[in-house]
């Protein structure tokens, strides 16, 4: 007998009227395939060796740490003067700052 046979007759032979429904709820799991450079993948694979777990889990993490961010950001208004002082003072170099 094969076992592929013994796997459908040991199927057959379950006796099912004490089982019971398992109907706790799950959530979904959604498999996307993304594609990233070498870096970003050298950066993942090293995260996740730092850290004892799957790339699966850094990227996950990764992406609920982008979603919390975005929920708590919020828009503000502001004088376009306020706005090029402030990038201007990103962009120049330290020893010229004058604030």
């Amino acid at each position: 007998m094969t076992s592929r046979e013994e796997a459908l007759r040991a199927l057959e032979s379950r006796d099912w009227t004490g089982a019971v429904v398992d109907d706790a709820k799950r959530s979904t799991s959604i498999v996307y395939s993304v594609r990233v450079d070498q870096e970003l993948s050298e950066w993942i694979a090293a995260e996740s060796d730092r850290r004892g777990v799957s790339p699966s889990l850094v990227i996950r993490d990764a992406l609920v740490e982008a979603k919390t961010a975005e929920a708590g950001d919020e828009t503000v208004t502001l004088k376009l003067s306020d706005l090029h002082r402030a990038v201007n003072r990103l962009v120049q170099p330290i020893g010229y700052r004058t604030a």
